[in-house]
């Protein structure tokens, strides 16, 4: 009887001493890309790779690219199908007097992109917009009912009255929402014809902004002439975004379906970087194995 109760308390003990383990293992085993912390010395890069005729393209791996900082090689030590990962999106509409009969049209092709694009509890969407003021029409939500409510919004006018269009103030802005600690997909979508009149901040500042915070910009080019595309091609250059014009070769709906075929063809990538001082922009190079695929990712950085 006393051997058998020794041999229970051992068992009990060794129970208790392996359970913490194996506990934290299974909870270890269960952290998919989705919950994945971002590493203070980690730098995600989200990246699109396009085939010749600039589709994007899926099935690659980690070993598919190359990356550079500062023009040295860097190991990849994190890879995912973007897909995988959750989205934040910012959805940010001029609403100055250019823009304002365009809005009809934003509405009705922006009630169909929030259901396209959240497809998962993760997903997070914020409305804005802006013109002589920034209005948030609709917090950071996963809930595609109240962005579609807010939309009905960007017809009531309240600015507009000193004609402004802080297009870098409302970039600076969204960048410094707390978009959280995870991995994943962050995109800026701006309707806009590319003009800028009243921002505090400059147009260098609000790029680096984006940069700091992992911000795809996709700029929609929506203008009867007069407007700056070439501002708008700085923008999203710079963020490794895209820049669409709204056309009679390409209606708005269209440019969402295609922002919405890169966001769920695209993949993150994760490096750690060497030392550096912080704040200091470093370049980021992004090639892939197979020389005939284009890359479409960011310029680089701003280390912390």
């Amino acid at each position: 009887m006393n051997l058998l109760r020794t041999f229970t308390n051992i068992l009990t003990l060794l129970i208790a001493a392996v359970a913490p383990v194996y506990a934290q293992d299974s909870s270890t085993s269960e952290q998919k890309p989705l919950t994945l912390k971002v590493e203070t010395k980690l730098v995600a890069v989200t990246a699109i790779a396009r085939g010749e005729s600039g589709e994007p393209v899926s099935g690659l791996a980690r070993q598919d690219f190359l990356l550079k900082q500062d023009g040295k090689p860097q190991p990849i030590t994190y890879f995912s199908p973007s897909a995988d990962l959750p989205l934040t999106l910012a959805l940010l509409v001029d609403t100055s007097g250019s823009q304002r009969d365009f809005i009809p049209d934003e509405i009705a092709a922006s009630g169909e992109f929030f259901p396209a694009l959240m497809t998962r509890p993760q997903d997070r969407a914020i409305l804005m917009q802006f013109d002589s003021e920034l209005m948030e029409l609709a917090g950071l939500t996963n809930s595609v009912p109240k962005l579609e409510e807010a939309l009905s919004k960007l017809s009531d006018k309240r600015g507009d009255l000193a004609g402004g269009t802080r297009l870098y103030d409302v970039i600076s802005g969204v960048s410094h929402l707390e978009l959280g600690e995870q991995l994943g997909r962050r995109a800026m979508v701006i309707l806009t014809d590319g003009g800028d009149f009243g921002s505090e901040t400059k147009l260098s500042t609000a790029i680096a902004e984006a940069q700091r915070a992992d911000i795809m910009i996709y700029s929609i080019y929506y203008s009867r002439g007069g407007g700056n595309e070439a501002v708008l091609e700085r923008l999203s250059n710079a963020t490794g975004g895209r820049v669409f014009s709204v056309g009679p070769k390409m209606s708005l709906k269209q440019i969402y379906a295609a922002i919405n075929n890169d966001l769920r063809m695209a993949y993150e990538l994760g490096y750690r970087p060497p030392d550096s001082h912080p704040n200091k922009f470093h370049k980021i190079e992004l090639s892939a194995v197979n020389k005939k695929l284009i890359i479409q990712t960011r310029k680089g950085y701003f280390s912390k």
